[in-house]
């Protein structure tokens, strides 16, 4: 089967897992229950794969509770959710005070998914890659062009490396995912913090565009859509959106010097670090010898009042699901576990 075939298989795969939930709940509200719950939700696609696989669980014990998401991002629901269009919103970053105070009825931010972003790439042939913080750099900068770049190769030196030049895959819209990952790489470097910077919908640098070597696609499946159609290019999403669909991702040096593949433990070792020693500078690239450098939360905002009653105590119960029985598939759909004080934590905000 060729790229393209494979990709339009994936994509038509990730369209189906993503609407089915809703046009069966449509359909069996319109024919068997009228009076069904129906909540909407839009925003950040990073935790959109373990929503709609919590939603869809939460529902088939709830027929009477219909949860509807769209991952649009960040950016996207965060304007829904002031705008009262949604019931709930997803992001990856909190809200500002000044966003908080334009929800209608106030709101409530509660972490809801911890995850990794991860590198993803197309290169025939090449099932490893290992990236060092240089080279990691420099091929989001521009500055690292070719794949047999000397930057790429010192970490590589048996990959057979092609010489092709490098396709950058970036978010099209404003996305907490790009946030993170270019707050990571300011971090790395000065530089780049001060051509890029921090930037939810960043300005990416000339080198990138001046040689044809930046595509944008909106959403994490966008870009992993796009990586896996494209030779010779790399993107950056959040971990399910490699795992699930099978893509290449490349191992990372973290703050320690170490190589890390993506993984659990690698995760797990990043979040244990993030707890014991908070605070962004460690959120940003965390320290501990196994620890993968790039994680994230993503929240859930809901409103502290609805004008139909009934609907912030079937969030507050599908909420308590996810902490309870629904942590049990997040490690499955390549996310990371909630420790019991991050559960303690979220149940304590919902009372």
């Amino acid at each position: 089967m060729t790229h393209a075939r494979r990709t339009l298989a994936w994509l038509c795969h990730l369209l189906i897992s993503a609407s089915l939930f809703g046009l069966i709940a449509t359909a069996q509200a319109d024919e068997e229950d009228q009076d069904a719950l129906r909540l909407l939700g839009t925003g950040a696609s990073f935790p959109a794969p373990l929503y709609l696989r919590w939603f869809r669980d939460y529902y088939l014990a709830h027929p009477n509770v219909m949860v509807d998401y769209q991952s649009i991002g960040s950016a996207g629901g965060v304007k829904d959710l002031i705008g009262g269009r949604v019931d709930f919103a997803g992001s990856d970053l909190k809200l500002s005070d000044k966003e908080a105070a334009q929800v209608p009825g106030g709101v409530h931010q509660l972490p809801m998914a911890a995850g990794a972003i991860v590198v993803v790439y197309n290169l025939e042939n090449v099932p490893a890659l290992t990236l060092s913080r240089e080279a990691l750099v420099g091929i989001f900068s521009g500055t690292v062009a070719n794949w047999n770049d000397p930057a790429i190769a010192a970490t590589n030196p048996d990959a057979g490396l092609p010489d092709m030049p490098i396709v950058v895959v970036a978010r099209a819209d404003a996305s907490g995912t790009s946030y993170k990952f270019t707050r990571h790489l300011s971090a790395l470097s000065p530089e780049f913090a001060a051509a890029v910077g921090t930037n939810m919908k960043p300005d990416w640098p000339d080198a990138l565009k001046d040689r044809a070597g930046l595509v944008r696609s909106p959403g994490n499946g966008g870009v992993a859509a796009t990586v896996r159609a494209v030779p010779g290019s790399i993107g950056y999403v959040q971990y399910a959106w490699g795992l699930l669909p099978g893509i290449a991702m490349a191992a990372l040096e973290n703050r320690a010097g170490n190589v890390v593949a993506p993984g659990n433990a690698a995760f797990n070792a990043a979040l244990t670090s993030i707890m014991t020693n908070p605070g962004v500078p460690n959120a940003t690239d965390p320290t501990g010898e196994e620890a993968y450098p790039i994680v994230a939360v993503s929240w859930l905002m809901l409103r502290d009042a609805y004008e139909d009653p009934a609907k912030l105590p079937a969030l507050k119960d599908l909420i308590d699901y996810a902490m309870g029985p629904g942590q049990a598939v997040a490690e499955q759909l390549g996310y990371v576990r909630f420790p019991e004080p991050v559960i303690e934590y979220v149940r304590q905000q919902l009372d």
